[in-house]
């Protein structure tokens, strides 16, 4: 009975090493060659847009979408930084405007 139980605990033993070693925690460990990282920045942009009758903020912002997926307050803050004369300010057909392009940019690579 002993060696019945002793086996069976071998075994059991043996299967969590064996299920640790390929799915577990071992292999998240760095015993393989580091891979190539680089930061992913985002880089700020611009286009210059003419307002026309009729355009509101989220109008611009449809019409020059952002390749970044942003909250509509971010790109907001961001508008206002490049246009801080129209803060508080209606839009003005004839004006022209910066609107932010918010996109990736990959800096900092290191092996």
């Amino acid at each position: 009975m002993r060696f019945l139980i002793a086996s069976i605990v071998l075994l059991l033993i043996a299967f969590v090493i064996k299920v640790d070693l390929q799915e577990g925690t071992l292999p998240l460990t760095s015993f393989y060659a580091s891979t190539q990282s680089c930061d992913e920045i985002l880089q700020e942009s611009y286009v210059v847009v003419k307002i026309q009758q009729d355009d509101t903020i989220y109008s611009l912002f449809s019409a020059t979408p952002s390749p970044v997926k942003t909250t509509f307050p971010e790109r907001l803050a961001q508008f206002y930084k490049l246009n801080p004369h129209l803060n508080l300010q209606p839009l003005v057909p004839g004006d022209t405007v910066f609107v932010p392009i918010i996109s990736h940019a990959k800096e900092n690579c290191t092996k």
